[in-house]
């Protein structure tokens, strides 16, 4: 008995041996691409020179299994690809009309950054900034746009929220106005960039709307994917104050930069030539990101230049 386990646990330590040994974790080598701009009009310094039209060739050799190319056109930069914030200047835009009714001052536009609860006695109680004089607005059904709106007195900080809310005021005695309003947007805009916040095709299922007169519904504010709507009462019809308000927009928050294409990927056979025609006269920081990958490891190599294109 003593025997056959001695031979029992011998076995188990030569397969234990045996596992550990061909454990082994994959690695992979270094990509190899070799990549140049061979057909530059001129150089300065580092920069590559192109005229309007001409198509970049890059001539490519080595191996890698992976290749992306980064053109350094708007949404297309190698530096942005790990951004997800960064703050520029809120700006709110929408077209409104004013129909039927004499009434006046019965539409204000309201924005706030601090917003801690969503019932009607917070909503109503915030620290709204009125910016209705900011925000151009019709007179009659002749559509009035507001032109792009600037925010950023009203936040501080690149992870600040910020609300914006409609309050409608109409007064019994008098036929209501009704009011729509269309083509709302709200934007992040940088100096090379604009990453959308809001637009009313995008948060129809986000407004939240609080008011007194609830009969019949269309006294209230109604949101659709195209519009924002209220309609007046006659003359009869009850004082009404009617709200909605918007999702918290994260006014720092746009999208990481991607690639403008993959030159090749690891089904492809090498490839020894890469084209691309930039659309714009500018100055543009095209990048290659050569990349070999397999579970364990990753190996990549990067390589840049700096291109001038004129008219």
């Amino acid at each position: 008995m003593e025997m056959k386990m001695k031979y029992l646990f011998n076995i188990c330590l030569l397969a234990g041996l045996f596992f550990t040994a061909c454990k082994k974790e994959l690695t992979t080598d270094a990509p190899t691409a070799g990549i140049n701009l061979v057909n530059a009009r001129s150089t300065i310094g580092d920069t590559l020179v192109f005229k309007l039209g001409d198509t970049c060739r890059f001539a490519l050799d080595g191996y890698a299994d992976n290749i992306a190319f980064w053109a350094g056109t708007l949404g297309n930069k190698y530096e942005y690809r790990d951004r997800a914030m960064a703050l520029g200047v809120p700006t709110l835009s929408f077209t409104s009309t004013a129909q039927f009714g004499v009434q006046t001052n019965t539409l204000q536009v309201l924005a706030t950054n601090k917003l801690p609860s969503r019932d009607s006695a917070t909503v109503v109680n915030a620290a709204w900034t009125n910016i209705t004089a900011r925000t151009p607005l019709a007179t009659s059904a002749t559509a009035v746009n507001t032109g792009n709106v600037n925010l950023s007195d009203l936040v501080s900080g690149v992870n600040d929220s910020l609300f914006i809310a409609f309050k409608y005021s109409g007064v019994t005695g008098s036929t209501q106005r009704t009011w729509t309003i269309t083509n709302y947007t709200v934007n992040n805009v940088l100096s090379d960039y604009s990453y959308n916040l809001a637009a009313l095709a995008n948060d129809n299922a986000y407004w939240t709307r609080y008011g007194n007169v609830w009969t019949p519904a269309s006294a209230r504010w109604v949101p659709t994917t195209t519009a924002l709507t209220i309609v007046g009462g006659a003359a009869t019809a009850p004082t009404n104050t009617s709200w909605i308000v918007s999702k918290a927009l994260y006014v720092g928050r746009v999208s990481p930069d991607i690639s403008t294409a993959t030159v090749k990927n690891i089904t492809a056979s090498a490839t020894t030539s890469y084209a691309y025609k930039y659309l714009a006269a500018g100055k543009y920081r095209a990048t290659f990101v050569s990349y070999n990958v397999n579970p364990n490891e990753s190996k990549t190599a990067v390589k840049e230049f700096n291109i001038k294109v004129i008219q």
